[in-house]
């Protein structure tokens, strides 16, 4: 038990900070893009990336093996830089790859001047004023949180954010099948280990019904 507590927990922390990350990279495309420059530098750790990345590309694993940290802290640092511009990543053989791009630097070298800030001076808000991300682009940050590689890492605590990964569990049920308790159980344990938490939570959400040790999708209504 105490095993399936700690896997739950990490579950939980994981999709948490992956969720954080992907709402960060979104509110600080919504801002100015001084200000994006501005995060990117407010880390030594960024600016030692910078350093490397200016030498030659690299993949997260090598940049995380030369400054001595762990994969996710690079992760964590490579969101500001890629949000300002100042990275570029590709995929090669399931790598991700990092290189600095010099036209990100220069885009923002050409931003430090008098006349820019006279131009965003009357227009700046006095304090930072994040939209929220439109529904379809939230509901997909929730889903590559929550889930990895077909499972659910752990049940969102929030309303919204629990029905949205219900919904999408949802999908594994035909519409017009009926199930056993059994059944359910057994489908539900292959994306999650507490597959009677996953029902009753698919129960409260009234997107599975049940009556008389049977199970079935509910219809949505008109």
């Amino acid at each position: 038990m105490a095993d399936e507590e700690r896997d739950e927990r990490r579950g939980r922390i994981e999709a948490q900070r992956k969720y954080g990350l992907a709402r960060m990279q979104f509110d600080l495309e919504q801002v100015e893009p001084l200000l994006r420059f501005g995060r990117a530098f407010a880390d030594p750790m960024r600016i030692r990336i910078l350093a490397l990345l200016a030498e030659r590309s690299m993949y997260g694993q090598e940049l995380a093996e030369a400054l001595e940290v762990s994969a996710p802290t690079i992760s964590h640092h490579l969101v500001f830089l890629k949000s300002a511009g100042l990275i570029e990543m590709r995929r090669e053989n399931n790598y991700h790859h990092y290189e600095l791009t010099p036209e990100g630097l220069q885009k923002i070298a050409g931003m430090l001047t008098v006349e820019h800030l006279r131009s965003i001076g009357t227009t700046f808000p006095a304090q930072e004023t994040f939209a929220q991300p439109p529904d379809e682009a939230n509901r997909q940050m929730i889903l590559e949180a929550y889930f990895e590689e077909g499972r659910l890492l752990s049940i969102p605590p929030t309303t919204l954010s629990r029905r949205i990964a219900m919904e999408k569990v949802a999908e594994m049920f035909g519409p017009e099948s009926i199930y056993s308790e059994q059944e359910v159980n057994e489908m539900l344990k292959r994306i999650y280990p507490e597959a009677a938490t996953l029902r009753r939570e698919l129960i409260d959400q009234k997107l599975m019904v049940r009556e008389n040790g049977r199970y079935w999708l509910a219809r949505p209504k008109e």
